[in-house]
């Protein structure tokens, strides 16, 4: 009985789809193209949203006087693990000069959060924060921050079975 149903409905859209002239099959194509874009649209941007990539690297670069190198790095893993605590923040690395008077720097930091704003909420709105950045300003010479976005990414991100 089902089955019948079926085989005529498919009968009554054959005889449908003959009447039609060639504009309006074209338009029919053109409204059952956009419909699927909208739909594989749709997937992708969900498929984003659930995993989404990082796309703000702040990279600081400090000049240390020797003499206040103990200081800098204490003040400096008290603001670290305030960022860690931090919603959006996702890592940090530092790397510190060998050759600390033959070096451009003394300290290059790099630090990854989800989106700007995480990092400014923290900047803008935290006093620990302020506080911990004025204790590091006595600390060094200067410091020059940058902010980097990713333009291409070329990694590897698929899984072969």
């Amino acid at each position: 009985m089902v089955v019948r149903r079926i085989i005529g409905r498919i009968r009554a859209i054959s005889d449908w789809f003959e009447e039609l002239d060639i504009a309006e099959i074209y338009l029919l194509y053109m409204a059952a193209g956009m419909y699927a874009g909208t739909m594989y649209g749709t997937y992708v941007r969900r498929g984003k949203l659930a995993a989404p990539e990082s796309d703000f690297l702040l990279t600081s670069i400090y000049h240390v006087p020797e003499e206040k190198k103990k200081a800098f790095e204490a003040t400096w893993s008290d603001q670290a693990r305030l960022a860690q605590r931090q919603p959006g923040y996702e890592w940090t690395k530092t790397y510190k000069a060998i050759d600390w008077s033959e070096s451009p720097f003394s300290y290059v930091t790099f630090r990854m959060w989800n989106e700007s704003g995480s990092y400014l909420r923290m900047v803008q709105f935290d006093p620990t924060w302020k506080e911990l950045t004025k204790r590091l300003k006595e600390t060094i010479i200067s410091q020059q921050d940058t902010v980097y976005r990713i333009l291409v990414d070329d990694s590897v991100k698929r899984i072969i079975e």
